[in-house]
């Protein structure tokens, strides 16, 4: 049962922290373009990327903290259901220019972030 605490409690983390990025990154910017969004997912998927790498460094770690940190936390903080609507919301408003090249921004920034992350311990 901890397991499920620690993700439960880690994914509520990632996503009021998400929520909070988003919102400050997009006060930023006048126009309609999501940059909360896409810059919480490839911050996020780089976190991934990293945690992977460590843990996969054979780091002694309990089962719960890996848990809560890249289910829970992690998967709290990037979402594709945000990402979602705001490709729908782009739409909606007639930009399907900038929404297409949000969708593949989004694609190309994470997994090369994912990979960036990932790449970085192995060469420490």
């Amino acid at each position: 049962m901890s397991l499920f605490i620690s993700i439960f409690i880690g994914g509520g983390m990632g996503a009021l922290t998400r929520y909070v990025l988003i919102e400050q990154i997009n006060k930023s910017f006048v126009n309609s373009f999501p940059y909360g969004t896409l810059t919480v997912n490839v911050i996020g998927a780089f976190l991934i990327g990293l945690a992977w790498s460590y843990f996969a460094a054979k780091i002694n770690i309990s089962d719960n903290l890996k848990m809560f940190i890249t289910i829970g936390f992690l998967g709290g903080f990037t979402t594709f259901s945000s990402f979602n609507v705001d490709v729908f919301e782009l739409i909606q408003n007639g930009n399907i220019l900038i929404s297409i090249i949000y969708i593949i921004g989004t694609f190309a920034l994470t997994v090369g972030a994912f990979f960036l992350g990932m790449s970085l311990l192995r060469i420490t």
